[in-house]
């Protein structure tokens, strides 16, 4: 797969889960800290990135998970190894007919503003052209401002609004289309 500098972007194994939980987990909890609650944060991820879940969706013929792996500055050319790599991002994704749809694209809050996001993006959306996908959507909810930006920079166009349940509650969800 595509890379930048010491980053590769790369479908998840099942090895990838837990550094998957804690991209999730801390991106939740640097975005949303005003909007969703501690609590909420720690069922949704639960719910969502459960270990099992997550494990299956990997697994799965019509799931696409994509993490972006960076490459310690100090580890050999040569020698890498798990311990040299650390996950800083994913895109949790799926397939249906012509339609793909990123359900998540997370990247690390210190890892931010190196193009990690776009990359993971790209990535899904090649992954789903692949697979004979002619649009893409995406959904974020409605107040992440930072979210709803990023895909209109990258060509989405806002769509529906829907709404999703966050730790037992309703949030407004901002739906994307990009015609691939």
């Amino acid at each position: 797969m595509a890379s930048i500098a010491s980053v590769t972007f790369r479908e998840a194994t099942a090895d990838d889960v837990d550094a998957i939980r804690d991209v999730a987990r801390t991106t939740w909890e640097s975005d949303y800290p005003n909007v969703v609650n501690r609590e909420s944060i720690t069922d949704t991820v639960e719910s969502w990135y459960g270990a099992d879940q997550l494990a299956a969706d990997v697994r799965r013929g019509d799931a696409l998970v994509l993490v972006a792996e960076r490459r310690d500055a100090d580890a050999a050319s040569d020698e890498t190894t798990d311990d040299d790599t650390t996950i800083v991002g994913f895109v949790h994704a799926v397939v249906d007919g012509d339609r793909g749809t990123l359900l998540r694209a997370y990247v690390h809050p210190d890892a931010r503003s190196e193009g990690l996001g776009r990359g993971l993006v790209d990535a899904a959306l090649d992954a789903f052209r692949d697979r004979g996908c002619e649009r893409a959507e995406a959904m974020v909810l409605a107040r992440n401002d930072p979210g709803t930006a990023f895909y209109e920079r990258l060509g989405f166009e806002h769509v529906a609004t829907d709404t999703t349940i966050v730790g037992g509650d309703g949030y407004d969800e901002r739906v994307y289309l990009k015609y691939l």
